[in-house]
Formats: structure tokens, C-alpha cells, sequence
């Protein structure tokens, strides 16, 4: 065989191999980019849940100052009404 028979002949595979490392290589980046992606994602979606969560213990906490506040009242209306 002579040497451009050689090359002709390895050259289909070589070529395949070749495209099918990067098509693989490809592959891999988006799936990376997908993945980070996603993790983008779940950390802004992490945010708003962690920012509506804090604005609700907030109310809770405002709710239960006003529980507190209301108890009393009751408890001295009570003492007012036992006392007539």
C-alpha cells in the first residue's frame, strides 16, 4: 500500500473518532450549562421563599405583641367587671 492509500484509509475513522469527542465534549458543556442553569434558578426561587418567610415571622411577631396586648386588656376587664 502506498502511503496515500494509507492516509485515505485511516482517515474516515480518525475523522470519527474525532467528531465524536467533540460532539461529546458539546454534549457535556450543555449539559453543565443547564445544570448551572438550574442552580441559578432554584437560588433565586431560594430567595424569594427565604424573603416571604422572614416577612411572615415578622407578622407573627406583630400578631403576637398584639395577643399579648389584647390578654391584658381582657384579664383587667375581667378584674373591672368582678369588681362592680
Amino acid at each position: 500500500m502506498t502511503t496515500y492509500e494509507w492516509i485515505t484509509t485511516m482517515l474516515a475513522p480518525v475523522a470519527g473518532v474525532v467528531s465524536w469527542l467533540a460532539a461529546t465534549r458539546l454534549r457535556q458543556n450543555k449539559t453543565i450549562r443547564e445544570m448551572q442553569q438550574t442552580i441559578f434558578n432554584l437560588v433565586e426561587e431560594n430567595k424569594r421563599v427565604y424573603q416571604e418567610l422572614t416577612e411572615a415571622r415578622r407578622e407573627i411577631v406583630g400578631l403576637s405583641a398584639q395577643v399579648s396586648r389584647l390578654t391584658l386588656e381582657n384579664a383587667e376587664l375581667k378584674q373591672m367587671i368582678e369588681n362592680l
